[in-house]
């Protein structure tokens, strides 16, 4: 991860791109190893005169921009790689901002450290104490050793205080150097540079509330396809990773035999029962009554569905899991003898996955997988997802392992991107 660092980092070199990478950097000079999690973003400054060649480098090298959060003049890149580790940048344009306050210019007195720039060390001490207070509300113990045992021009740092927090905040700089960390954060220093940007803060407050997305469900995955296309597999992959990004999850199954909340497990059993029985199967003609039955059967699974999303689905999404469904609504679509338009009718009544992945492959080799499905009803399961051209991610489940890296770099790219 650290070489794959390092190359972006000589492309702005090589590109005459000006950056500063503001904190955080020492494992940049040392030999490849796990990133602790306050290595694994990038924060940094870049150039306004750069910044569209900067965007543009990024874009080309596979990286992806993502939305707006509620501090614009933060713009983060990220890129998920083949192994689904994940290299991000958060680049600030021309100066170091608090919720889109700029406090400091780094880049007209950067150095280089190794192969990549940084601050000057008067700026580095300045900086980490100004983010400490107005970001961090706490000194890190790494930045109060930095703080307490690098040698600066006290002239110089304290001017670059004063211009924030005033003249009565010149014992600031004493007492970090003292290491009385405690008492420069019960000064409440934050609130007084807040205090100065009324209208600025405003807007970000506003803007926050919504980045929040306090009263929106979260993502909704979805898994359909025929039997044995591999849902139920791929969803406990998803949910296993997801956990281990430090994301709320859960799988939730949603077709027949089991988890309904009406009194229809054993009319649904003795259905499926059918469907298994190949001569049976064979010999059935789809008459009237017949298709008259299942017709009125369908709206009473599809209550159950229903039912099942507002009680089971909703309120997780609405507590901040991202659910994952093993078939959502999709049992609606290979039910047979009812007519096509009205299945089409039912499934509007649901609200659309936020992804849909539909697996699928040659009805011979799901049959190989599942055997006590026969061939011939697998090929109607596939024509009646393909008749309903619903707006879905197609994979053909070969490779387990590639297979899942695709859908698990899609899920994280779609919550990286939106803020999830």
């Amino acid at each position: 991860m650290i070489k794959k660092i390092r190359k972006v980092l000589e492309e702005l070199n090589s590109n005459n791109i000006e950056y500063c990478i503001l904190r955080n950097y020492n494992f940049l000079l040392e030999k490849e190893r796990e990133l602790k999690q306050s290595e694994r973003s990038i924060d940094m400054v870049v150039s306004k005169k750069d910044f569209t060649r900067f965007e543009k480098l990024m874009l080309n090298m596979g990286f992806v921009k993502r939305k707006p959060s509620f501090s614009h003049k933060h713009v983060p890149f990220f890129r998920i790689e083949d192994n689904l580790e994940r290299i991000s940048f958060d680049v600030q344009i021309e100066n170091v901002h608090w919720n889109d306050v700029p406090y400091m210019d780094v880049l007209k007195n950067r150095v280089k450290n190794g192969f990549f720039y940084v601050p000057s060390v008067n700026d580095t001490v300045a900086m980490l104490i100004i983010h400490s207070i107005l970001g961090k509300r706490r000194f890190k113990p790494e930045y109060q050793e930095i703080i307490v045992n690098s040698k600066i021009d006290d002239i110089k740092v304290t001017k670059i205080l004063e211009k924030l927090f005033g003249r009565k905040t010149e014992i600031i700089l004493h007492l970090a150097r003292q290491g009385s960390f405690g008492k420069i954060i019960n000064k409440r220093l934050h609130l007084f540079f807040a205090l100065r940007h009324p209208y600025v803060f405003a807007k970000v407050t506003f803007r926050w509330i919504i980045w929040k997305k306090l009263f929106l469900p979260w993502p909704l995955i979805s898994f359909i396809g025929p039997d044995g296309s591999g849902k139920s597999t791929t969803a406990k992959a998803l949910s296993k990773f997801l956990a281990k990004e430090n994301r709320k999850n859960v799988i939730i199954y949603t077709g027949r035999g089991r988890n309904q909340l009406l009194p229809i497990r054993k009319v649904g059993n003795f259905y499926k029962s059918k469907e298994r029985k190949k001569d049976i199967r064979k010999q059935a003609k789809c008459t009237l009554k017949k298709k008259l039955i299942y017709t009125l059967w369908a709206p009473v699974f599809t209550a159950d569905l229903l039912l099942r999303y507002l009680f089971v689905i909703l309120p997780k999404r609405l507590k901040k899991h991202v659910v994952i469904t093993d078939r959502y609504s999709s049992d609606i679509m290979v039910m047979e003898n009812v007519p096509l338009r009205f299945k089409k009718f039912l499934l509007m009544l649901f609200p659309r996955p936020t992804l849909t992945f539909y697996l699928y492959n040659t009805p011979e080799e799901l049959h190989e997988r599942r055997p006590e499905e026969p061939v011939e009803g697998l090929r109607r399961q596939m024509e009646n997802f393909d008749r309903l051209k619903l707006d879905t991610i197609r994979i053909l489940s070969q490779d387990k392992q590639k297979d899942r890296e695709r859908i698990v770099k899609a899920v994280m790219e779609y919550l990286l991107i939106n803020w999830y």
